[in-house]
């Protein structure tokens, strides 16, 4: 087999594009470093298996770029998955399986079409030349030939949107082949783009089941980290920022759950905050908006305010800001918080508001909590006592000062 010469610079750049090494570390001289525009926290997925079939999966990202890489997970799955060929195309509309013409680009890793992501790593892939707009939808097929139908396969329960299943073969062919549906994201983690060169990186939010987006417009793309993604591109490029969601449905700070929320184990945020908040490419900031179900099981204030410190230390060792959210209201008149576990809500968002651990205070609680009974959400922003609704979830991304994004 005839190998092509490579410089000992551009050796560098794939074995650390492949890796899975620092973001940044690797590009074209002068270009924009890649900055994360999408991702989503990984899930160990028990139940579904896919084999010799195509996954189709639209993803929203939330900063434009010149071209685009893609990041492969298999942090939980029970067996190596292989993919025979990956694609990515912008899609026509959110929603459905439909590509724009034209725009279907081939995804490689380490120059190779076919990639084999083993059991508990990530891998990034080649640069894409595709560019894409800020709200173009991307649409990722993945053609899984192996490792797909094992006990534990890695996805993200709640995809707030409509994902696409193919038999066989079908990366970037046609609407009409994708017959099946899911309402998860498998395998697929991070979206990253080369933005304009005054970008200045992204925003984590790391959380639980209202910032995942329960309750929001299905395939709406309304989540509150949406809403900020769409406020920061109102500002000059300078201090715009990708918006990340690593929310979970049913997370707690302190403890696994494998009891919530589909088929998804959801990971606590002390564990999982090094791959979700500091793994993430280019993260200047963290809204860290967690600690609500730590309450419903029962947490005690203190132990509570210990894990929530220890994430923040580890994101500001890294030179991440940390931005710290309240935890919102969960009254109502039977089976929400009782008077111990409000009283420690209050201890907590005490905390929050005055610690010198946080850059800056995003008060969730105090913009959805009733003026007339403050242990309860209100009414015009509820979904159900604990989830805000999609003008909630408006009203908390509307309220974040974005001078502290400076």
């Amino acid at each position: 087999m005839r190998m092509r010469s490579m410089s000992v610079a551009a050796l560098l750049a794939a074995a650390l594009l492949f890796s899975g090494a620092p973001a940044g570390a690797a590009g074209v001289t002068g270009a924009a470093p890649w900055t994360g525009a999408w991702s989503t926290s990984p899930q160990r997925e028990t139940g579904v298996t896919f084999a010799d079939q195509t996954l189709r999966m639209l993803v929203h990202p939330t900063l434009g770029g010149s071209s685009v890489r893609i990041r492969l997970a298999n942090t939980f799955g029970a067996a190596d998955v292989t993919f025979d060929a990956v694609r990515v195309s912008r899609a026509a509309r959110s929603g459905a399986a439909d590509l724009v013409d034209g725009t279907t680009r081939t995804v490689t890793f380490r120059g190779r079409e076919r990639v084999t992501v083993r059991t508990g790593t990530q891998v990034w892939s080649d640069p894409v030349p595709l560019a894409v707009a800020y709200g173009q939808d991307l649409a990722v097929d993945l053609f899984v030939t192996a490792g797909g139908d094992a006990a534990a396969i890695t996805g993200h329960d709640a995809a707030q949107g409509t994902q696409f299943v193919a038999a066989g073969n079908q990366a970037g062919g046609g609407s009409a082949a994708f017959t099946g549906t899911v309402n998860s994201w498998f395998w697929l983690a991070g979206v990253d783009v080369r933005p304009a060169p005054a970008v200045a990186g992204s925003i984590v939010a790391l959380g639980d089941s209202i910032t995942d987006g329960a309750y929001t417009t299905w395939n709406g793309n309304d989540r509150w980290t949406d809403v900020l993604a769409a406020r920061l591109q109102e500002l000059p490029a300078r201090r715009q920022h990708g918006v990340l969601n690593q929310g979970i449905g049913g997370n707690q700070i302190l403890t696994d759950r494998t009891d919530c929320c589909g088929n998804g184990t959801s990971i606590a945020a002390v564990r999982r905050e090094k791959d979700d908040v500091r793994g993430q490419t280019r993260a200047k900031y963290l809204i860290l908006a967690d600690g609500i179900n730590d309450i419903g099981y029962h947490a005690n204030g203190d132990a509570l305010i210990a894990g929530i410190s220890t994430i923040a230390e580890n994101a500001r060792r890294q030179g991440i800001r940390v931005i710290g959210a309240t935890i919102t209201p969960y009254g109502c008149d039977g089976g929400c918080f009782g008077a111990e576990q409000e009283a420690t809500r209050q201890q907590v968002n005490a905390w929050i508001r005055s610690s010198p651990l946080f850059h800056g205070v995003a008060d969730f609680d105090a913009v959805l909590r009733d003026p007339q009974n403050p242990s309860r959400v209100r009414a015009e922003y509820q979904a159900d006592p604990l989830h805000p609704n999609i003008a909630g979830q408006r009203a908390m991304a509307e309220s974040i000062d974005l001078r502290l994004f400076a």
